[in-house]
């Protein structure tokens, strides 16, 4: 009985399988509100996404789903919709248009408009997409990703924020965070001791995760921002609380960091022949006897191959990002918490080199009442950054190249002491590099609040009255100690030299305070299809400077680096304080009517106290009009696939501040004379150093801007096309006179010159959703040009040859040069031989008195054009460069890629049509190094079985750099201007395209989650400038910085990293 029950039960439920198994085939349509197919929409089961199908270019879908089920319907741009199948086996779905996403704001100056009204050329970068590749700066965030927007890093130094950023070519936009101008000492090189208002450093020291959006104003819409937004503007808006339980979120990143390039030395041997054919080439002796190279055949112990070059740089660097925040809160108050920490020791080779940083970033929002709203922001940024006291960049590089390889850094089994070497004189790169020299540390705190109140009117329904009262607090202490260290020889460990005479300390410490406050009424109504808004605003900011310097030497004996066990005898110090005003009057009135016709007037009234009296102010107006020609009636009748096509035209005026403030007023200084009067006592002399400058003002900035926005199919393709046009006047500069010696004095600046530029703007988008997987991809490309249209030092200007014309006039040729003056190639190549050199008719010397070139010449050298037509090559017949060393064609791809719990993004930028001086002076193996690189060995040399390089009948074998020659005497070959200046094979093509950053990440399932009650866990790992395609001969110094042969000392390489982190938040 029991058998024959389970064989019943069995039975049933073989049965009943196929009653749960049956599948049944739908198919439909799904179209837009216009009747339109919809592309690419996802039609899935509920529950099961696995099973469905992408509509067609008709819109079309068709798939088998089991009995009883649901489906949903999605599209990018849409509301999604879902069905219960029911009977039904064939669907017309009909999507709306997702009325958020219609209603998407940007933040403009003063404001937020939505992006479907906007009237002016601004591009807007949402948290989703600066994040998608986890980056440990804004800046390389950013880069590719906004057209108009360029971005070239200069150095890979760890802290260094010295990083070029322009907008559309012009200098660097106005950054403002929250409403509130801010401003950031740079580093480098040349700025490590005064605060300056770097934008990129400002970028460069926020938190990405901290940020909602950044709004790019390109054109006259930043006017508004009136004095120092006649660069463009970049607005910058922080998160948030939002209303909700407390959610934490933790993300962390690890890097490891290589040169993306290093320029391969030779080995030691190479060296040693290269270097002596270097001389025999010119007809001196060896550089290197036979028993030194006779140690490195032999192998004996102690001789080995001392890189120097290759010896500056760690195998790898290490950096840490760690970023923590919490955001919740209720109806009536929410909140907003993070911090940050990032620890990056660089990849100089030094134990103690590095940069740190912590950033704090919270805000609270609070309902007062009903009708007033409170939103006060903190901030609180610490960093530091170690270094040596030298310009750490030009020091190794120059310093490693004078060393001699043979020699080691450290004395032979005695590691603690640093060598003597002759060739580098009184330094070790080396040593300093390991702190021997002492060290170069600064400490800089920012400590920002913002206090803003919002009052709705209850008695008129869109009016909105704003207050907001901020304050910035910023410190800079900077300590730069420098220390004598012994010098040893190599073998002997006997003691030499010292690197410098004495012991000395630097102390600066500088601040910066400003406060800034704004009182703001925004209005904005709608009537039927006619919709307006106004603003009007009033601000000022004020702001005081201090800096105090001490100097003290030790003398032969250091202590401690406390400027008090100094020498007090040795003791200088010096200081500073300044303060600075301004304010500005707003207003702005918008007009729309049927979401079809905009117009925008603006208008700001600024004040300077840079100038004299009636000379302060100035009235800044700008305008700007739109026609969305896909809201026409007849337009979606002719072009139903067009979803928005817009032109925009934007026109308006902005100022820059120039000069110095205060030299309206006649100033003296001492004239180190002194005079004596009828009492017999010495009087010191004071003296006038100009004509006070009364009548100079603001420079004027117009701005110019036509361009049309447009979408297919809700977004599948869109873009925009920019034409832009900058014309800034009144530029400073002194009247062109010849004035008698006896006036004695220079003559006032005014505003006389005028810069322009010109340039186009490209964005093209695609994005498409297939099921499970979407993917969105963004191209930007950017092409700017300059030029100087008006130079009054032209006026008088007297050329006295070709090379002083190119140099001196300026006025209608587009610039952005490298470098200035170069030898221009005949297109005869290169001399092949010393017949070829004796038979041509252009003389190379210096002195026309010579009867042959062979002094001063050897095979390989570029034939030059002689412009002057004297019959001797010298430097009048060098002219301006027409080559760019500023790329005026950048570009960018940005690509996105999810696939259910997958993600990838990648991130392409490049530049054209630049150029990069490899000109051979001060070259490794052209000159004084004690190196070569492989990139060189590319040069004319002796045929095999040839030894004497001097030998009229030589044959030679070719290349592409000159023959090598030294730089000991003026007649050597390298004196030869094919050597000492740029010509047109020592400008490299400089264009690029680089793989800027690639990231893969996995985000754990939901129902992994739950059970372990989190919100969400990403693991992700990444990498930066993976590969670049560029001129081989470039390639050894990145294309994206200024390193090169002969800019070499621009700073340290740039990194190729690779990353893990992980982001989790519960």
């Amino acid at each position: 009985m029991k058998v024959t029950g389970i064989l019943v039960i069995l039975f049933t439920l073989a049965g009943a399988h196929p009653a749960f198994a049956q599948n049944r085939t739908i198919s439909g349509t799904v179209i837009d509100t216009g009747g339109m197919p919809v592309i690419g929409a996802a039609v899935t089961v509920v529950g099961n996404p696995q099973i469905g199908a992408a509509t067609d270019l008709d819109g079309h879908f068709s798939f088998s789903v089991p009995v009883g089920s649901t489906i949903s319907v999605e599209s990018i741009g849409f509301k999604g919709q879902t069905f219960a199948i029911g009977d039904k086996t064939v669907f017309n779905i009909v999507l709306e248009e997702d009325a958020e996403l219609l209603e998407e704001t940007v933040v403009v100056g003063y404001g937020t408009q939505r992006k479907a009204s906007l009237t002016s050329a601004i591009s807007n970068i949402r948290s989703e997409e600066l994040t998608a590749t986890k980056q440990s700066d804004v800046l390389a965030s950013l880069q590719g990703k906004v057209p108009g927007l360029l971005i070239r890093q200069r150095t890979g130094d760890a802290g260094d924020f010295n990083t070029d950023l322009k907008l559309r070519g012009y200098d660097e936009p106005l950054v403002i965070v929250d409403g509130f101008v801010r401003t950031a000492p740079r580093r480098g090189q040349e700025n490590n001791t005064s605060y300056t208002n770097s934008s990129s450093a400002v970028l460069a020291q926020l938190n990405p995760e901290d940020i909602e959006s950044i709004s790019v104003l390109k054109d006259a819409s930043a006017a508004i921002y009136g004095m120092g937004a006649e660069n463009g503007v970049i607005l910058v808006t922080t998160k948030q609380g939002s209303i909700g339980a407390p959610t934490v979120k933790y993300s962390n990143r690890f890097s490891f960091g290589v040169p993306t390039s290093l320029p391969e030395e030779v080995d030691i041997l190479t060296w040693f022949k290269e270097a002596n054919e270097m001389r025999a080439n010119v007809g001196k002796e060896p550089m290197y006897p036979q028993d030194i190279i006779d140690h490195y055949l032999n192998g004996d112990a102690g001789w080995t191959d001392n890189r120097w070059y290759s010896q500056f740089y760690r195998d790898f660097s290490f950096q840490q990002n760690h970023q923590l925040s919490v955001n919740g809160g209720n109806n009536q108050t929410q909140y907003y918490l993070s911090g940050s920490f990032n620890n990056d020791n660089g990849i100089l080779n030094g134990p103690q080199l590095g940069y740190k940083s912590f950033t704090f970033q919270g805000n609270v929002t609070t309902n007062i009442s009903k009708d007033l709203k409170l939103v006060f922001q903190s901030s609180l940024s610490w960093n530091s950054k170690v270094g040596t006291p030298q310009n750490a960049a030009q020091n190794f590089y120059t310093r490693g190249l004078y060393s001699e390889r043979y020699i080691p850094w450290n004395v032979i089994g005695n590691p603690s002491h640093w060598t003597y070497n002759p060739g580098n004189e009184s330094r070790n790169a080396i040593g300093a590099l390991n702190g021997a020299n002492g060290y170069d540390k600064t400490q800089q705190n920012s400590f920002t609040n913002s206090l803003n109140l919002t009052y709705t009117a209850p008695f008129l329904k869109g009016l909105r009255i704003q207050g907001q009262i901020s304050y910035d607090y910023q410190t800079r202490d900077t300590r730069q100690l420098t220390l004598a260290f012994p010098l040893y020889d190599a073998w002997t460990d006997e003691l030499i030299s010292y690197n410098k005479d004495t012991n000395a300390l630097t102390e600066r410490w500088s601040n910066r305070q400003t406060l800034y406050g704004r009182l703001q009424a925004n209005y904005s109504a709608k009537f039927g299809e006619h919709s307006i808004g106004a603003m009007l605003a009033t601000e000022a900011t004020l702001g005081w400077s201090k800096d105090l310097r001490g100097d003290r030497e030790f003398g032969e004996f250091y202590t401690h680096d406390i400027l008090d066990q100094a020498i007090e005898s040795t003791a200088e110090n010096r200081g500073s304080r300044s303060s600075t005003a301004k304010a500005g009057y707003i207003g702005r009135v918008n007009y729309e009517y049927a979401g079809k016709y905009m117009v925008e007037l603006m208008a700001r009234y600024d004040g300077s106290y840079f100038y004299a009296p009636g000379f302060r102010w100035a009235f800044l107006p700008s305008y700007s009009v739109a026609w969305r020609a896909s809201e026409e009636k007849f337009f979606k009748r002719l072009f139903p696939f067009i979803s928005n096509l817009k032109f925009r035209w934007s026109d308006g005026i902005s100022g820059g501040n120039q000069g110095s403030a205060y030299q309206y007023l006649l100033g003296y200084s001492q004239t180190g004379t002194n005079y004596m009067f009828a009492d017999g006592s010495p009087v010191m002399g004071y003296s006038s150093t100009q004509v006070a400058e009364t009548l100079l003002s603001w420079t004027r900035t117009y701005m110019r801007d036509f361009g049309f926005d447009w979408e297919v199919k809700k977004g599948i393709i869109g873009g925009s096309v920019d034409w832009f046009w900058r014309n800034q006047t009144g530029k400073a500069a002194k009247v062109s006179s010849s004035l008698p010696d006896m006036y004695g004095i220079d003559l006032p600046q005014l505003n006389l010159n005028t810069t322009q530029n010109v340039g186009i703007d490209l964005e093209l988008s695609h994005r498409m959703r297939f099921r499970d997987f979407n993917y969105r991809i963004t191209a930007t490309a950017t092409f700017t040009r300059e030029r100087d249209t008006y130079q009054e030092e032209e006026r008088t200007a007297i050329y006295t040859s070709a090379q002083n014309y190119f140099e001196k006039h300026t006025e209608g040729r587009w610039d952005n040069a490298l470098d200035g003056k170069y030898y221009e190639w005949n297109g005869r190549g290169q001399f092949t031989s010393w017949a070829d050199i004796n038979d041509y008719p252009v003389l190379y010397s210096s002195s026309s008195s010579k009867k042959s070139n062979m002094a001063e010449m050897l095979p390989g050298m570029y034939k030059i054009l002689d412009r002057n037509g004297d019959g001797v090559i010298t430097s009048a017949d060098r002219f301006y460069s027409w080559k760019e060393g500023n790329p005026p064609l950048q570009f960018g791809l940005m690509i996105f890629m999810e696939w259910k719990n997958f993600d990838l993004s990648a991130t392409f930028n490049g530049a054209a049509l630049s150029h990069k001086n490899m000109q051979l002076s001060g070259g490794m193996g052209y000159g004084w190094s004690k190196t070569l690189f492989v990139n060189h060995m590319d040069h004319y040399r002796l045929a095999d079985g040839y030894t004497d390089p001097r030998d009229p009948n030589s044959v030679w074998e070719p290349g592409y750099w000159p023959a090598l020659a030294p730089a000991t005497g003026a007649e050597d070959a390298s004196s030869n201007a094919t050597y000492r200046f740029t010509q047109p094979y020592s400008w490299v093509d400089n264009s690029f395209f680089r793989l800027k950053s690639l990231e893969i990440g996995y985000t754990l399932p939901k129902a992994i989650l739950s059970r372990i009650h989190m919100k969400s866990i990403r693991v992700h790992a990444s990498a930066t400038n993976l590969f670049t395609i560029c001129n081989p001969i470039v390639r050894v110094w990145d294309p994206e910085t200024y390193q090169s042969s002969r800019r070499g000392a621009s700073g340290a390489p740039l990194l190729r990293t690779f990353v893990i982190g992980t982001s989790i938040s519960f």
